[in-house]
């Protein structure tokens, strides 16, 4: 019967310790799991954003010098993915000669902003129609204020990701074999006081593109034309981006400062006397608490329902990881040392602190080149 009671006895340690372990790595498999990023399913493009050089194009194609100053950023939502904007536009353009269809048809009027919500939009031209200015130019500007869709939101880099804001213009009135767009960016700038909060603006860039459709729009053409031929149209897309970057000081102070407290504190858990259980045990299932927390509270700076994870999310896993390995080690040595008898309770003793001293010394390491790694993962 003892023999038995034993096995059993011993059976059943081994079955908590495999529990345990299966534990521990189902936590490490879905920790590995969430560091892959999610597959978007693939489909057809119908449209092409191509880069294009106006100084090769033909001589007979019409450049037009756009320029643009904005004077108010306002209202970002990054949740809804808007912000509102307003300043002046303007185009200048060599005047067409007599009989040139494009001499009346090239106006103020003819740009659109392709990412606008209409029924926010306010615009009023300078002037009526184009006057000359010297050197035979063309010369129209308008005031706008609108609220622009946000196209590309990238929080994979939080806290250290950029806000790109772009004003998008183009025009359906004539394709790009007819007439381009040419950023005047010698006299485009934004406002001095242009700011969004928790960013500091970096700079107004310019792209200039070929936007290219795969459609004809109904129109009914005739097999024998050379439009016919052409398998997508294509307009001219210029971008005006105003750069914003998060605070770095803020970020660090706000997000890192907490995080980094809360890991000094784990580590000291592990110095702490092994007699002593009760804070060995309850300070790294408090970190555990305290880091929850401080992930909640950054996720408020994000926009909601965000289906990656961020650089910020990532320190955080890890933080995890090293906290439940804390909380393990400390529950180990303490039900070891409670179970060990007089004689070997001191040798015990010490080398269970020697292997908890050793635990500190990879955990600082780790603290070190872990966030690193992520950092170049995450940037490069």
């Amino acid at each position: 019967m003892k023999t038995i009671h034993s096995i059993l006895l011993i059976s059943k340690k081994r079955f908590h310790r495999l529990v345990l372990l299966g534990c521990i790595a189902i936590f490490t498999a879905i920790l590995l799991l969430s560091f892959v990023d999610n597959g978007s399913q693939e489909r057809s493009s119908r449209e092409v954003y191509e880069p294009f050089d106006t100084q090769q194009l033909s001589p007979d194609v019409l450049i037009i010098d756009t320029g643009i100053y904005v004077n108010r950023v306002h209202d970002v939502n990054l949740a809804a993915g808007t912000f509102a904007a307003n300043g002046w536009l303007w185009m200048s353009w060599d005047k067409p000669q007599e009989g040139d269809w494009r001499l009346d048809e090239i106006n103020i009027e003819s740009i659109k902003f392709m990412n606008e919500i209409p029924n926010k939009s306010k615009r009023q031209k300078l002037n009526d129609e184009p006057y000359i200015e010297h050197g035979n130019r063309l010369w129209q500007g308008m005031r706008f204020s609108s609220t622009f869709l946000i196209n590309n939101r990238d929080f994979s880099r939080f806290p250290f990701e950029k806000l790109e804001l772009p004003i998008e213009i183009s025009s359906d009135m004539f394709g790009i074999e007819t007439a381009v767009f040419k950023p005047n960016i010698k006299d485009s700038l934004a406002s001095d006081r242009l700011a969004v909060s928790g960013y500091e603006f970096r700079g107004l860039e310019a792209l200039n593109f070929s936007h290219s459709i795969s459609s004809k729009w109904g129109h009914s053409i005739p097999p024998d034309s050379p439009a016919h031929a052409v398998e997508s149209w294509s307009y001219p897309h210029l971008e005006w981006v105003l750069q914003f970057s998060r605070l770095a000081s803020s970020s660090i102070a706000r997000l890192f400062t907490p995080v980094f407290a809360a890991m000094v504190v784990l580590i000291f858990s592990l110095l702490l006397n092994l007699s002593v259980a009760s804070p060995k045990i309850t300070i790294p299932a408090s970190v555990l608490l305290v880091l929850a927390v401080l992930q909640d509270r950054s996720h408020k700076l994000l926009p909601p329902n965000i289906t990656y994870l961020t650089y910020m999310d990532k320190v955080y896993l890890f933080c995890y990881l090293l906290t439940l390995i804390t909380l393990i080690s400390s529950l180990y040595c303490v039900n070891r040392l409670n179970k060990a008898t007089g004689d070997d309770r001191a040798a015990l003793l010490i080398s269970l602190r020697s292997e908890q001293r050793t635990l500190v010394n990879w955990m600082c390491l780790s603290l070190i080149v872990v966030p690193l790694a992520l950092w170049y993962l995450q940037f490069a």
